[in-house]
């Protein structure tokens, strides 16, 4: 029984040890984070569109209407603040952001 023990001491120990040794050398290289942002998408489109879209479907006008949103084309290396009203006029989002009145809000 005492080695038995002994030995799950040891491998908590070693796992523990392992993610030490996982996080400093991540924090050191960053090999971590350029591998997982690889499977990342660059753009965030699609977010902003969805975005817009339940701004329109809870009707909140002023936020539609006045709150800028930062947009990311590619691989962040265009990037624009556009609200949900100035988006719709762009072609990425190519008619998909659904429309409210912003004639009477005042920003």
């Amino acid at each position: 029984m005492e080695m038995a023990v002994t030995t799950v001491i040891m491998i908590i120990l070693s796992i523990a040890v392992l993610t030490i040794l996982v996080i400093f050398v991540n924090s050191q290289t960053g090999f971590l984070s350029r591998w997982f942002k690889g499977y990342e998408g660059g753009s965030n489109v699609d977010v902003v569109v969805s975005s817009c879209n339940n701004l329109v479907a809870t009707e909140s006008v002023y936020s539609y209407c006045c709150e800028v949103k930062e947009v990311v084309l590619g691989d962040g290396e265009d990037v624009s603040e556009r609200t949900c009203d100035e988006a719709r006029e762009y072609a990425w989002s190519a008619g998909r952001i659904k429309e409210l009145d912003c004639g009477g809000v005042v920003c």
